[in-house]
C-alpha cells in the first residue's frame, strides 16, 4: 500500500471514530437534530461557520481561479468573505429572534411565521434547494480531484467514497455531531493548508523571489487589469455580502447561536479567519505557474493537488491534501443537513412527516449532488457562482421579513421570481445584457447580482404597495438604524468604499514580500473592519444590558 493510501485511509477511519463519539449525547427531536439545542457559543459558532463556509470552493475553486487570473482573486475572496460577516451580524440577530418566536429552523419557516403564507414558504424553500444542489455538487467533484491526484484512479471513485463517508456520520448525529466534526476538520484543513503553502514557497526559493519571477515572466498575475473591471470587482464583493447569509447551512447556524453576543463575536473575528483560509490556496494557485505553465481551465482546478504532491512527495503531499478533504467534508455534511431540513420542514407538511424521513431525504440529496458532480462539465468556480447568484436574490425578502411585521406573502413570491428570472437570464442568455449592462460571462457573472437584487427589491415593494397599501410604510419604519449603530455603520460603509481602490488599479509591481500594495491595502481594511465590529458589538451588548435593567 502506498504512503498516500495510508494517510487518507487513516484520516477516514479517524473521522468515522470521531463521528461516533461526537453523536454520544445527540437528541432526536428536530431542535436538537437541526439546531444543536440552540446552544452554539461564540468560539464554537466561529469555527463551525468558517469550516462550513470554507469548502471545496475555497481550496480548489480559489486555487484554480488564482492560477487563471492571479493575485487579484485574493482581496476578492479574503476581504470580500470577511466583509460578509457584517451582513451576518445585521441579519443574524433578527433571524435568531424570529427563529425562537416561530420555532423556525429555516429561512422559509421564518417567512411563513412572519407572513402567514404557506405559498411563500414553499417558493423560497424550492429555490433554496435548487440553488444548493449545484453547490453541493462541488464537494464530491473536489473529492474526485483529490483522490485522482493521489492515486491515479477515476474521479468518480473519490466522489463516491467521500459522499458515502459524509452521509454516514451526518445521518446519525445531526448538527451537534456535525459541529464537533467541523471543529476538528476545520483545524486540520487550516493547519495543513499553511503547511502546503510553506512547502510550495520553500520550493520556489521564498515568496519574494517567486513573486519576482512571476512579475518578470507573467506580470498580469500580479495585477487586476484584464481580469477585473471596477464593476466586476464591486459586484463580486456585493455577491458575497448578500449571498452567504442565505446559505441554508449558515442561516441555520445563526438560528442555533446561544445568544446575540455569540453572533457578534463570530462576526468580529471572521475577517481574520477568512484571510487565514484563502491566503494559502490562492498563493499556491498563483505560484503554480512556475511549475505548470499553460494549463487549461479544467487543468487549473487540479493545480493545488498536483503541485502539493509534486513538491511534497507522497507522504507530505498526501497529508496536506487531507486538508482539502477536511474542508469539503465539513461543508458537505452541513449542506446535507440544512437542505434536508428544507425538504422535511418546509416542503413536507407536518401531517405527512414519517419516521426515518429525515434520513431518506439526506441520502436522496447526496445521490443527487453526486450525480451532478459526475455528469456536469462546469468548473468548480462556475458551479459556485451560479449557486451564489441564486442565493443573493433571497436576501431582500429574508432581511425585510425578519425586521418587519405584516409583510404580504405575495410580495415575497414576486420578489423571488423577479430576481431569479434575472439570474436565469444571465445564465442562459448573457447576450441580453449587452448594450445596457455588462455581459455576465465567466468572471463577469457576478455582475448579474446588481440587476437581480434591484429586480427582487423592486418587485417586493411594488407588490406590497399594490396588495397591502396600508402596511407598505411599515417596511421603511421597521428597518431603522439604532443610535449606537450609526457610527459603526458609517465606518463600515467607508471600509467597503475604500475597498474599491481604483487609484492602484493598474499597479502590478511587487511590494513587501513580493505582494502588490493593493493586497496589503485590503488586509489593512479587514483589520479596520474588525476594530469597528468589536466596538459595535460591545455597544449593542451594553445597550441590551441597560434595557434589561430598566
Amino acid at each position: 500500500m502506498s504512503s498516500a493510501w495510508i494517510v487518507v485511509t487513516a484520516y477516514a477511519i479517524a473521522m468515522i471514530l470521531f463521528a461516533i463519539w461526537a453523536r454520544r449525547d445527540v437528541g432526536r427531536e428536530d431542535e436538537s437534530y437541526y439546531l444543536a439545542g440552540r446552544g452554539l457559543s461564540g468560539p464554537l459558532l466561529l469555527v463551525t461557520m468558517a469550516a462550513t463556509n470554507f469548502s471545496a470552493f475555497t481550496v480548489y475553486g480559489s486555487s484554480g481561479a488564482a492560477y487563471r487570473i492571479g493575485l487579484s482573486f485574493l482581496p476578492i475572496m479574503a476581504f470580500g468573505t470577511g466583509f460578509m460577516a457584517v451582513s451576518m451580524y445585521v441579519l443574524g440577530r433578527k433571524a435568531r429572534s424570529r427563529s425562537i418566536q416561530h420555532n423556525a429552523m429555516t429561512a422559509p419557516e421564518m417567512i411563513r411565521g412572519q407572513t402567514g403564507s404557506r405559498e411563500a414558504q414553499i417558493t423560497m424553500a424550492t429555490v433554496l434547494i435548487l440553488a444548493t444542489i449545484p453547490y453541493l455538487a462541488l464537494q464530491p467533484r473536489a473529492a474526485g480531484i483529490v483522490v485522482s491526484a493521489l492515486f491515479g484512479v477515476p474521479d468518480w471513485v473519490g466522489a463516491v467514497l467521500v459522499t458515502s463517508l459524509v452521509v454516514a456520520y451526518t445521518l446519525t448525529g445531526g448538527l451537534k455531531a456535525v459541529v464537533r466534526t467541523d471543529v476538528v476538520q476545520g483545524t486540520i484543513a487550516l493547519v495543513l493548508l499553511w503547511l502546503g503553502l510553506a512547502m510550495v514557497v520553500s520550493d520556489a526559493g521564498g515568496l519574494s523571489s517567486a513573486m519576482s519571477s512571476l512579475a518578470a515572466s507573467e506580470p498580469e498575475l500580479l495585477g487586476r487589469e484584464g481580469s477585473y473591471t471596477l464593476l466586476i470587482w464591486i459586484s463580486t464583493l456585493l455577491l458575497w455580502l448578500f449571498a452567504d447569509p442565505m446559505f441554508p447551512q449558515l442561516y441555520q447556524r445563526l438560528c442555533a447561536a446561544e445568544n446575540d453576543y455569540s453572533i457578534g463575536r463570530m462576526a468580529t473575528l471572521y475577517p481574520a479567519v477568512a484571510w487565514l483560509a484563502f491566503l494559502p490556496p490562492i498563493l499556491i494557485g498563483t505560484l503554480g505557474h512556475l511549475r505548470y505553465p499553460g494549463l487549461d481551465k479544467a487543468g487549473s482546478d487540479n493545480i493545488l493537488p498536483n503541485l502539493i504532491v509534486d513538491v511534497g512527495g507522497e507522504w507530505l503531499g498526501g497529508l496536506v491534501l487531507v486538508a482539502g478533504l477536511a474542508a469539503l467534508m465539513s461543508t458537505m455534511d452541513s449542506q446535507l443537513l440544512a437542505t434536508g431540513s428544507l425538504v422535511t420542514r418546509d416542503l413536507i407538511s407536518s401531517d405527512d412527516r414519517r419516521p426515518g424521513q429525515r434520513e431518506m431525504v439526506i441520502i436522496a440529496l447526496a445521490i443527487l449532488g453526486l450525480m451532478l458532480s459526475l455528469w456536469s462539465d462546469l468548473s468548480i468556480l462556475d458551479l459556485g457562482l451560479l449557486a451564489f447568484s441564486m442565493y443573493a436574490v433571497m436576501f431582500p425578502s429574508v432581511f425585510i421579513a425578519a425586521h418587519v411585521d405584516g409583510l404580504d406573502g405575495r410580495s415575497i413570491i414576486t420578489s423571488i421570481i423577479a430576481g431569479e428570472a434575472v439570474v436565469l437570464l444571465a445564465v442562459f442568455s448573457p447576450e441580453s445584457f449587452d448594450g445596457w449592462w455588462i455581459s455576465p460571462v465567466g468572471p463577469a457573472m457576478p455582475t448579474a447580482v446588481i440587476p437581480s437584487l434591484i429586480a427582487a427589491l423592486g418587485a417586493l415593494l411594488i407588490t406590497q404597495i399594490v396588495c397591502s397599501p396600508d402596511s407598505a410604510s411599515r417596511i421603511f419604519s421597521g428597518i431603522r438604524i439604532e443610535r449606537a449603530s450609526v457610527i459603526p455603520v458609517l465606518g463600515l460603509f467607508t471600509i467597503f468604499a475604500l475597498a474599491q481602490d481604483f487609484w492602484w488599479w493598474a499597479d502590478n509591481s511587487p511590494g513587501h514580500l513580493g505582494l502588490p500594495i493593493w493586497v496589503w491595502w485590503a488586509a489593512v481594511l479587514s483589520i479596520a473592519q474588525t476594530a469597528i465590529m468589536a466596538i459595535w458589538v460591545r455597544r449593542d451588548v451594553a445597550e441590551d444590558d441597560l434595557s434589561h435593567i430598566h
